[in-house]
C-alpha cells in the first residue's frame, strides 16, 4: 500500500502545469549556450533539473552537451528507442528531488513519438521541457522533430543570428571542402564549422546560383 507521503507527491504533481518549450536557431546562434547558461542558473537556485541529448550527435565521445565557446555539462544520452516518458517515470519514481526542469538539446533529432512522449511528461507530471535545436536541415526541409515540436510545443521561441550580409540567418548550409555549398546527401551529417555556414535566405540561393554557372562557357551571339 502507497504511503501518504507518495500520495501527497503525486498530489502535487498533478496541481503542476509545466509548458513544452521550442527554442530553434541556425547553427551558430549559441542555442546551446543558451541551455548551459539556463541549466548554471538552475543550480545557483537550487531548482532541479536534467540535460538531456540526442545520441546520434557523435562529435563528443562522453555524455556531454558542449557549447562553441568551451563549456560542457553532463547529459543522459536519447537513443532511437528511448521512451522518454517512461524514463522520465523511472527518474520521478527513484529520485524525491523530481526535476522541475528537463532541457534537450540537438531537439531537431528526436523522434515525432519522442515529442509526443516529452508533451506526455508536461502534461501528467507538470515538468517543464525545453527543447533546442534546429528547424531544417541543409536543403531547407524541417527536421522531423523540429516539425513535430512546431505542432505541438506550448512556445516557440527563434534564437535570431547575422548573416555576414546583415540580414537574418535562415539556412544551415552544408558546404564541400572548396567552401561551395552542397544540397545533395544524406540529412544527418555530422560536423562543425568545416561543414556548416549559416546563412540568410537570399545568400544561399545566390551562392547556389553562382555555383551553377560555374564552369560554363560564355556563348557569343
Amino acid at each position: 500500500m502507497r504511503n501518504q507521503n507518495s500520495l501527497l507527491g503525486d498530489l502535487t504533481t498533478m496541481n503542476r502545469i509545466g509548458k513544452l518549450y521550442f527554442r530553434y536557431g541556425t547553427m551558430g546562434s549559441a542555442k546551446t549556450a543558451l541551455l548551459l547558461t539556463t541549466a548554471y542558473n538552475f543550480e545557483e537556485r537550487q531548482i532541479a533539473y536534467r540535460c538531456m541529448k540526442p545520441v546520434v550527435d557523435t562529435r563528443d565521445n562522453k555524455n556531454v552537451i558542449r557549447s562553441r565557446i568551451g563549456i560542457e555539462r553532463e547529459c543522459a544520452w536519447i537513443y532511437p528507442d528511448t521512451n522518454l516518458f517512461e524514463m522520465v517515470r523511472g527518474i520521478a519514481a527513484d529520485d524525491p528531488d523530481r526535476p522541475e526542469w528537463i532541457l534537450v538539446d540537438e531537439a531537431q533529432f528526436l523522434t515525432p513519438e519522442q515529442v509526443d512522449q516529452l508533451a506526455q511528461v508536461v502534461d501528467e507530471y507538470g515538468i517543464n521541457v525545453i527543447c533546442y535545436g534546429l528547424r531544417t536541415d541543409f536543403r531547407t526541409h524541417l527536421f522531423e522533430g523540429s516539425r513535430r515540436l512546431l505542432e505541438i510545443a506550448d512556445t516557440i521561441d527563434e534564437i535570431k543570428s547575422t548573416c555576414t550580409c546583415g540580414r537574418k540567418t535562415i539556412v544551415n548550409a552544408r558546404v564541400n571542402s572548396l567552401g561551395e555549398i552542397i544540397t545533395e546527401g544524406a540529412v544527418v551529417e555530422i560536423g562543425g564549422n568545416d561543414r556548416y555556414i549559416a546563412v540568410c535566405r537570399r545568400c544561399w540561393r545566390n551562392k547556389r546560383v553562382e555555383q551553377s554557372r560555374k564552369g560554363r562557357l560564355p556563348l557569343d551571339m
